[in-house]
Formats: structure tokens, C-alpha cells, sequence
């Protein structure tokens, strides 16, 4: 008997691993997804290319909600709940600003974009270029 919750306990910690490794492996294409797609826009922003940028917000504005849910999930960092969101919502913005055609807005909005990034980044990331983990 003893045996069997032995052999079940190991069971459910492996499937656990496997889910939290999933979900790392899906941060990490977030992350990567979110840093060509601000390279993007900011290349969009600065031809004035509204249709290309708003496209770019799109994409950020769907990884940061997905962010923000791991990190709920995660649990243990309400500032990085909050960074993801106000990452969302500067996409969101960025897309707004872009439909007005207001670049410069838009391009003032990237910026606090990528402040905020940083800030989390700085708070939850650790590692070099290319071999970053999550704290």
C-alpha cells in the first residue's frame, strides 16, 4: 500500500513538472514574441505605418494578457501581475494612438512600455542574453 502512494505522489509531482516546465517554455516564447514584436513597432511607429503597428500592439496586448495569467498562476509576485498589466494596457494605448494617428503619442507610449518592462524585468529576471530565467 505504502508502495502505491509512493509510486502515485511521484506521479502527480512529475505531471506538476511537466505543466510548470510547459508554462515556463510558454513565458519564454512570450518573451521572445514581445521583444521582435516592440522592435516592430517601434519601426512601425517611426514610418508612421498605422496598420503595422496597430498589428504589433495586437500581438503584445494578447502575450501580456497570457503574462498575466502565469504569473497568477504562479502566484508569489503581485508586481509582476501588475507590470503585465500595465504592459497591456500601454499596447492597448499604443493601438489607439496609432488609429488617431497620433505617432508621436504612440512612440511616447512604447517608451513607457519598455520602462515598465524593464522594471520587471529588473524584479523577475535573471541570467544573460539568451540564458535568461525567471526568479
Amino acid at each position: 500500500m505504502r508502495t502505491g502512494y509512493s509510486l502515485l505522489t511521484a506521479t502527480i509531482l512529475l505531471a506538476a513538472g511537466i505543466v510548470w516546465a510547459q508554462n515556463e517554455s510558454d513565458y519564454q516564447e512570450w518573451m521572445k514574441s514581445n521583444a521582435i514584436s516592440m522592435g516592430s513597432m517601434s519601426r512601425n511607429i517611426t514610418a508612421k505605418n498605422a496598420e503595422g503597428a496597430a498589428a504589433d500592439a495586437r500581438q503584445l496586448e494578447s502575450n501580456f494578457k497570457q503574462v498575466v495569467d502565469f504569473w497568477k498562476t504562479r502566484g508569489g509576485a503581485e508586481d509582476a501581475v501588475n507590470f503585465a498589466r500595465r504592459a497591456q494596457i500601454f499596447a492597448g494605448d499604443v493601438a489607439k494612438d496609432v488609429a488617431a494617428g497620433d505617432f508621436r503619442q504612440a512612440a511616447d507610449d512604447l517608451k513607457s512600455m519598455q520602462t515598465n518592462c524593464a522594471g520587471c524585468h529588473m524584479a523577475h529576471r535573471e541570467g544573460s542574453q539568451g540564458a535568461f530565467k525567471i526568479k
